[in-house]
């Protein structure tokens, strides 16, 4: 008996084969997509633009895509991405950006740096920017802060005054601060600030007025990727102080050392400007202060106070 094999239709080979050539036509044109888009604004040092695409968009932190015109093509990596708006700075240290703010470009999304991505699909395969580069994509590291303030005394104690005798403090607050931001969310600040408060007593009716000059020191977070727009942001301070504090009690001037360990502020920074920025915080804060009368007598208060502050950056 002889056996026969049964001889495969060559146009299912075909089939199969045209199949399997349009799978990887579609998925190159998904992994390749290519489009125009308009440059927002670009670093003074041409070193990181912002376009109005972000997480709504597909982009993500990491990313890698290049950037061309008629002229160049560059390739460059996500640094930072919020709902509507990404920034991007180069992959190579040594390149500047040869465009500018209102820039028609096209912009492609594959890249060699995106194979991970597109292979294994796991963002965390690209490795992140060192600090030295995201250092390098702050517009303006240096900004300055004046603010206003009004304050009210949540609870307070003295060794010189008895306590259902108290109704309260209040007052207003001036500060002036030098901000130096090292990354995106992150900066330090070195500030100066004066106090004017009125401590009234119920009985006998007395205002006792409180004067404060004080060196702050702070450090705040920028929840930049978190935040409708990369110029417009929440952020969170946490801050100590140490000063100098009169207190004027029946025409004498007592004073002392005055200490504020902690303050925690949330604030919003609305941009107005490239320049010029709205500042709005409320605030929390341990206030201590030790003061000394003419006849060698100490007093130490200790309160807690709040804060909301209107300032401008700048």
């Amino acid at each position: 008996m002889r056996l026969t094999q049964k001889k495969k239709p060559i146009y299912r080979e075909l089939i199969l084969s045209l199949c399997f050539l349009v799978s990887l036509q579609l998925s190159s044109q998904l992994h390749a997509k290519e489009e125009l888009t308009v440059i927002q604004t670009v670093s003074k040092n041409q070193r990181s633009l912002i376009i109005s695409k972000g997480m709504k968009d597909g982009v993500f932190k990491g990313q890698e895509i290049i950037f061309a015109n008629d002229n160049v093509s560059i390739v460059c990596r996500a640094i930072e991405v919020n709902r509507d708006f990404s920034m991007w700075a180069p992959l190579d240290m040594n390149v500047t950006l040869p465009f500018n703010k209102n820039d028609i470009i096209s912009i492609n999304s594959t890249v060699y740096g995106n194979v991970a991505l597109e292979v294994a699909g796991d963002s965390g395969l690209v490795p992140d920017l060192t600090i030295k580069e995201r250092m390098n994509v702050v517009n303006n590291p240096t900004t300055f802060t004046l603010k206003a303030s009004l304050s009210k005394g949540l609870a307070q104690s003295s060794s010189s005054v008895v306590d259902e005798k108290n109704t309260g403090r209040s007052g207003n607050n001036f500060s002036f601060d030098y901000n130096y931001k090292f990354i995106p969310e992150f900066e330090m600040s070195l500030g100066l600030r004066i106090d004017s408060e009125i401590y009234r007593i119920e009985d006998p009716q007395l205002d006792i007025p409180t004067r404060r000059t004080m060196a702050l020191l702070a450090t705040t977070y920028h929840f930049v990727n978190y935040s409708a727009s990369l110029k417009n942001n929440f952020y969170v301070t946490l801050a100590a102080g140490i000063g100098r504090s009169t207190t004027t009690i029946d025409n004498e001037d007592v004073v002392g050392r005055v200490i504020i360990l902690p303050e925690a502020r949330i604030g919003y920074l609305l941009k107005i400007s490239q320049s010029f920025s709205m500042v709005f915080e409320s605030g929390i804060e341990s206030v201590s202060t030790s003061e000394t009368f003419l006849d060698g007598t100490n007093q130490t208060t200790n309160s807690l106070t709040i804060r909301g502050s209107v300032g401008v950056r700048f």
